[in-house]
């Protein structure tokens, strides 16, 4: 019975991926007049959730061992390490001269590489505060000036992060103490359904305002990136541009053709900004935005399954609309489907110098391999004959590790993982 269900399962694929693929799909991301709002979407679903950005200022990056935070630097939030005393400076802060300090940003790369932690030495310091190897907290010891959207300046103090409650205490007030929060932060409730847990200086609160982890792929956003001028330096300035979800890959390929499906031809990447904002450009003559030619991304969603993208449209700031194509190229969540019954075998598992592989369903004659490491690099890809006795592929060359396979046939596309250990 079991393999009479899957069989069935994998004649509904065949039907239903050529006319996925067959029927690219046009859509579009509005944020806004002004760029308000993030846009949170989902590559298989569309738009998620639309949430103004004007509601937060800090933000905490929700693993129980991470320091990471971040400020809000895409309306306008800027920060400043304190530069003239440590935290007993707490009650005699002087800013008169704060236009001369430096001005601290997030990383556009890594999420978790927030403002605060832009002058971390390496572990244990993690920029705002050092790790205690004993308890395991990581204690604050600068003191921080937060310039929020509207000019007002408030003096911040993270005094530590308990690690094993996954707890944030720190206050904040006036530059003149007024107005003095002491606040204690317990991120568990969204350490495995959110990336950050955000909070309002202005209001005093949390602010939960990301949609469930697993249910989007990018963000539509304003961030401070890297932009180069007409000599090649490099500055950061805000800029408007789409971002990855943790554990999302992106692979830019440029110049092909709209029609160009081969994903696997190049590594995916997995960092914050794979996409960004470069797609675009404004063009001074004609005196509207551009959309950069023979550029296609591929995107790997949360649940493994690959997209094509490009942007085809930017309106600028008046609607703030991404006009975009997306294509299913390769529905990889229905592969593991049938691996969860064994579709795709691979022996021996661990693997020394050769593995074979036995597909236990019906597929063509001709079978494309491929064999990725686990941070997404290509490093087989061949066509084989399916036969009786399986495929087999020598592996003396690649270096002991963790790997997935794929196979794909009219279709289908099956994976499995390996470990080579000699």
């Amino acid at each position: 019975m079991k393999k009479f269900i899957l069989f069935i399962i994998g004649g509904l694929y065949l039907l239903i991926l050529p006319q996925l693929k067959a029927n690219p799909v046009n859509d579009t991301v509005a944020m806004g007049a002004g760029y308000a709002n993030d846009v949170f979407y989902s590559m298989a679903n569309g738009v998620v959730k639309t949430e103004t950005r004007a509601n937060w200022e800090i933000a905490f990056y929700t693993n129980r061992w991470s320091a990471g935070i971040t400020i809000n630097d895409g309306n306008g939030v800027m920060l400043y390490t304190y530069p003239l005393g440590d935290v007993s400076a707490w009650n005699s802060i002087d800013v008169s001269n704060i236009d001369n300090w430096v001005n601290l940003v997030n990383s556009d790369t890594v999420w978790e590489d927030g403002a605060f932690n832009h002058n971390s030495l390496g572990h244990p310091d993690y920029g705002w505060g050092v790790y205690n190897t004993i308890n395991h907290d990581v204690v604050g010891d600068s003191i921080y000036i937060v310039k929020l959207a509207n000019g007002n300046l408030k003096k911040l103090f993270i005094e530590r992060k308990s690690s094993v409650n996954n707890t944030f205490y720190f206050k904040y007030a006036d530059i003149d103490g007024a107005n003095e929060v002491n606040e204690t932060l317990v991120v568990t409730p969204y350490q495995d359904t959110r990336m950050f847990i955000y909070y309002s200086l202005m209001l005093q609160m949390v602010v939960d305002r990301e949609p469930e982890i697993n249910s989007w792929d990018l963000m539509f956003s304003r961030y401070s990136g890297i932009v180069f001028d007409n000599t090649g330096a490099p500055s950061n300035y805000v800029v408007v541009g789409i971002t990855s979800n943790n554990e999302v890959g992106v692979a830019k390929h440029h110049p092909v053709t709209v029609d160009f499906n081969s994903w696997t031809s190049k590594p995916l990447e997995y960092y914050r900004t794979p996409i960004g904002h470069e797609w675009k450009e404004f063009n001074m003559s004609l005196f509207q935005w551009t959309i950069e030619d023979s550029l296609v991304y591929f995107v790997e969603t949360r649940q493994g399954d690959i997209y094509k993208f490009y942007p085809d449209y930017f309106s600028g700031s008046g609607a703030g609309k991404t006009g975009f194509v997306k294509e299913l190229i390769s529905l990889v969540s229905v592969g593991e489907l049938h691996n969860s019954a064994q579709a795709l075998e691979v022996f021996p598992n661990p693997a020394i110098n050769s593995i074979s592989l036995k597909l236990n369903q019906e597929v063509g004659k001709t079978v494309e391999v491929h064999l990725f490491d686990l941070t997404g690099k290509l490093i087989y890809s061949q066509t084989h004959l399916q036969n009786i006795s399986g495929i087999h592929i020598n592996i003396d060359q690649v270096s002991n590790g963790m790997y997935v396979v794929e196979t794909v046939s009219e279709g289908i596309s099956l994976k499995s993982k390996f470990l080579i250990n000699r």
